[in-house]
């Protein structure tokens, strides 16, 4: 039996309440942490394709995250251009105009009546108590809401801010947390297959999904310029956000562009949206494009993509939809794991498990002896080639329909 150490004991007592408490108070940016994770995770392929070009690190993660940027403020001034473009056709429109020029002034005068008939001090005490009780009524609601509505609006641009310059330092050192993430398992080996697993079934789960999505989006955009409806860049922008929603989808956008020109009688321009939606916004996005971006990775069956995307929104709110599949798939991936280490093929003795334990072992010594001067000028294979090869498990086909 070992000596009883009480420093070492104290000192276990102190990391582990020192931990809980920077859990504590970490506890309400956690969906901060995980967004930048993902981001980091889904433009990761562009930084280590811009690698191929710029060597330097630093400047490569700056370039998704520009482009982003750029994306999202061009993308708002128009939506706000076309606002404003819609709002001077309303305000423009003869009826309207003439309407107010050619009221009945008698109208009018019968309208004030009641206030002319009524005493001058009456009607001014009247107007009086009227602006009184606004003011003391709605005049504290109001600088509540512009308090609340600025206090949010400053929290959400400090989160932001905060989510942009993690994303920014996660692809910098996307090479080092790759090469030290299977260090934090018991064993290395199982670790390794593990952060396989997970690749496969994150990149079927976000980087597919948010790339079909994305390529819904600009079929859309280029179907609505076709068709001739009007801001079809913007209603294409809307087509790709609404793809990201599972229960939504992009239906819900050419659907009530359909049915809008369906109000307005124009029955072609309807029944093309109707029909051509469906076939190259609903159809092909899901039977020809998901299946071949997925291809040679871990597939998922739809119904688990579609529990997973779309029961935590009703639990946990909208975070519930990136939330969802990291969950799901941590679980996945374990299971997916244990199968891979418990399969009767891979029994010990056997010449498949021989085979899985050299591979593994031969990835794990490659990811131990590579040298940092390599880790450093060369992202694309240390960022995770090394750890997630399909050599490591000949077993995996990479068209699993778990």
């Amino acid at each position: 039996m070992k000596n009883y150490d009480p420093v070492k004991a104290i000192y276990t007592v102190i990391i582990i309440l020192v931990s809980l408490y920077a859990l504590y108070i970490t506890s309400s940016f956690y969906y901060v942490l995980i967004l930048s994770a993902l981001f980091a995770y889904v433009i990761h392929p562009v930084y280590c394709f811009c690698f191929r070009f710029v060597k330097n690190k630093h400047t490569c993660a700056m370039i998704p995250l520009g482009a982003i940027f750029l994306l999202i403020v061009s993308s708002s001034v128009m939506i706000v251009k076309a606002f404003m473009n819609e709002i001077s056709k309303i305000l423009e429109i003869p009826n309207t105009l003439n309407g107010f020029a050619n009221m009945d002034l008698r109208r009018i005068v019968g309208l004030l009546e009641p206030f002319i008939q009524t005493h001058p001090g009456k009607l001014t005490e009247s107007i009086g108590a009227y602006f009184n009780s606004l003011i003391t009524d709605y005049v504290p609601e109001i600088q509540n809401n512009i308090f609340q509505i600025s206090t949010g609006l400053s929290i959400l641009i400090v989160e932001l801010i905060v989510i942009v310059v993690l994303t920014y330092y996660l692809l910098v050192e996307s090479e080092t947390i790759t090469t030290e993430l299977p260090n934090l398992f018991p064993d290395r080996k199982v670790g390794v297959v593990f952060l396989r697993e997970l690749n496969y079934i994150y990149q079927s789960l976000f980087i597919v999904y948010f790339l079909t999505c994305l390529l819904t989006g600009v079929i859309g955009g280029i179907l609505y310029w076709v068709l001739g409806v009007p801001y079809s860049l913007i209603w294409g922008i809307v087509t790709f956000i609404m793809a990201l929603l599972p229960v939504v989808g992009a239906g819900t956008v050419y659907g009530l562009l359909a049915l809008y020109y369906v109000l307005i009688q124009d029955f072609f321009t309807a029944g093309a949206l109707f029909f051509l939606g469906i076939i190259f916004l609903s159809i092909i996005p899901d039977f020809v494009i998901r299946p071949r971006l997925a291809r040679n990775r871990a597939e998922i069956h739809p119904a688990i993509t579609l529990v997973a995307f779309a029961a935590p929104v009703f639990v946990i709110g909208p975070i519930g939809v990136i939330v969802g599949p990291l969950t799901y798939g941590f679980l996945l991936a374990a299971f997916r794991t244990k199968k891979i280490f418990r399969t009767p093929s891979a029994q010990p003795g056997s010449s498949a498990a021989i085979s899985v334990e050299d591979s593994v072992e031969r990835t794990v010594k490659k990811s131990v002896e590579l040298p940092v001067e390599n880790l450093v000028e060369s992202p694309v294979e240390a960022s995770g080639d090394h750890i997630f090869s399909p050599e490591i498990n000949p077993l995996h086909d990479g068209k699993k329909a778990v």
